[in-house]
Order: structure tokens, then sequence, then C-alpha cells
């Protein structure tokens, strides 16, 4: 299956038309955790959010390997 010539590995929902400037979903399946963020449009600067996000989940996975 693909959309816009993007291939999907899997499908998830999001309650749309919430009242909220930011929400974020994360839902832990299989061994794999996958996480949606929904946005006010001109909210959050997308380029910045991807860069947190990147940072923030290397910090997670070196704590967890530093304990293991």
């Amino acid at each position: 299956m693909a959309f816009a010539n993007h291939p999907i590995k899997s499908l998830y929902s999001i309650v749309a038309g919430e009242p909220k400037s930011l929400s974020i979903t994360m839902i832990s399946y299989m061994g794999k955790l996958r996480v949606a963020f929904k946005t006010e449009k001109d909210f959050i600067d997308p380029e910045k959010l991807k860069s947190s996000i990147q940072n923030a989940f290397e910090i997670i996975l070196k704590a967890a390997q530093d304990i293991a």
C-alpha cells in the first residue's frame, strides 16, 4: 500500500478536530513504539520539532544502553 508514492507499513488513528494546539499520541505494539504528532498550523517549526525529538530519543537510547 502507498500514499503519494510513499510506502505505508501500518495504519493507526488519532482523534481529529480536538481544540488543541499540540497533541501527541504514543502507541507501543509488538516491540515497536509509534509516535504521532498533531499540531495547529504554524504553531511549531517542524524541523526544530524533528531535531528535538531525534535528540530526545538518542538520549533515551543511550540511557537504556548504559543500564543494560
